[in-house]
């Protein structure tokens, strides 16, 4: 079997409503799928590339001009060998940033096939450890006229649905990090202000998992702050307080709080996972799988997690590929957990598949037995926002 084509499928979609974050605001969602082809029709792989390169042409650009080439006419069953081929072909400029994120696609399409040769499941190929996570819903963004009432309802609403947990946004507040920079951010406010955000979505879920996401915008001595006025509410993560390279400032944090600090998904490379792990300034391991090199890196930094006795888990705020992607490895890995659960405006979840791809029980949640990644698209429900870069 041979590699013989890329096909990729560039996304957006227009929200119902802006969602706004700590560094800024946004109303259009992206993404940017792809399909690894070979000699044998029937046999083809889906991945998704993250898309923090820009617009979708350079994602696109790379993926098809560069990375291609490189793997053209190559066996797509060894993805270990063609991730470390391209990492050592491109390593002078392609050791983070766009490379990266465009080889997670073609990776977790290797993965899919090498699967679906098999005729296995993903995660019995990745390990088959077996064990159903925990799903929690992710959302809790700052938005125009949207109150606390109606904030603290939407919470309510996750929990009564089953999931375990909800995560939020908070670090919206005029001493972020950015602030003299990222002027224009909509709905700032007060530390305080933000923290009585919380404290109604604690009242909302109960005794479920809360967590926290500042999306790297705090300065560290803000995030102890913040990190001493939330010990009280049983927070099960404070994620991404500071930006991924203050590691120093991160420890330090993490040697003063029982809150556990998660991240970092902005951040790739496994030896960017170590520092930040040997310097103890993360315990909950939180890479991107469609960023970070795909399944690939991703499974490494896991196993690096569980040497040093900490639990690892993904991103999961994209299409269904990158929910299947990412569920296959946390329920194949003894270390795997917490399965976020993207409740925002998208149509590119469920209304995809011509069958589901997994399955969530009492709030616990586990991949199907279909080979491969188990993903069946409808490519025509692709159609209304497929765009021409």
């Amino acid at each position: 079997m041979k590699i013989t084509g890329i096909q990729t499928f560039c996304l957006r979609y227009q929200m119902p409503y802006a969602l706004t974050y700590a560094r800024g605001e946004y109303s259009v969602r992206e993404a940017l799928l792809l399909k690894v082809l070979t000699d044998d029709p029937a046999v083809f792989g889906w991945g998704e590339s993250a898309m923090w390169g820009g617009p979708h042409a350079v994602t696109m650009a790379v993926i098809e001009r560069e990375i291609l080439p490189l793997i053209v006419g190559e066996d797509p069953r060894r993805p270990e060998f063609l991730w470390e081929k391209v990492f050592q072909e491109t390593y002078y400029h392609g050791r983070r940033g766009i490379l990266m994120a465009a080889l997670s696609g073609v990776d977790i399409a290797l993965w899919d096939i090498l699967g679906k040769s098999a005729g296995q499941p993903l995660w019995r190929i990745l390990g088959g450890f077996g064990r159903p996570v925990s799903a929690y819903a992710s959302s809790g963004y700052y938005r125009r006229d949207y109150g606390l009432d109606s904030f603290g309802a939407d919470v309510a609403k996750a929990r009564a649905r089953g999931f375990r947990g909800y995560k939020m946004k908070v670090g919206n507040v005029w001493e972020a990090a950015h602030h003299g920079v990222i002027q224009d951010v909509p709905l700032r406010g007060s530390i305080e202000q933000d923290l009585k955000r919380v404290r109604v979505a604690r009242e909302a879920l109960g005794e479920g998992y809360l967590m926290v996401d500042a999306t790297t915008s705090l300065p560290a001595r803000v995030a102890m702050r913040y990190a001493e006025a939330l010990e009280p509410l049983n927070i099960r993560w404070f994620e991404e307080p500071v930006m991924a390279e203050d590691v120093s400032g991160c420890a330090d944090l993490a040697r003063r709080t029982r809150i556990a600090i998660a991240g970092f998904e902005t951040e790739t490379g496994r030896d960017a996972f170590a520092r930040l792990i040997d310097a103890g300034a993360i315990q909950v391991v939180q890479p991107d799988i469609v960023q970070v090199g795909g399944i690939t890196e991703a499974r490494k930094i896991a196993a690096y997690a569980q040497m040093r006795h900490l639990p690892f888990t993904s991103k999961n705020y994209s299409t269904v590929v990158s929910s299947a992607a990412c569920l296959h490895l946390l329920y194949a890995l003894p270390n795997g957990e917490y399965f976020e659960c993207d409740q925002d405006p998208l149509p590119w979840r469920e209304g995809l598949l011509k069958r589901p791809v997994f399955q969530i029980e009492d709030g616990l949640a586990m991949p199907s037995d279909t080979p491969g990644l188990g993903l069946d698209l409808d490519e025509t429900a692709l159609r209304p926002w497929l765009v021409t870069p």
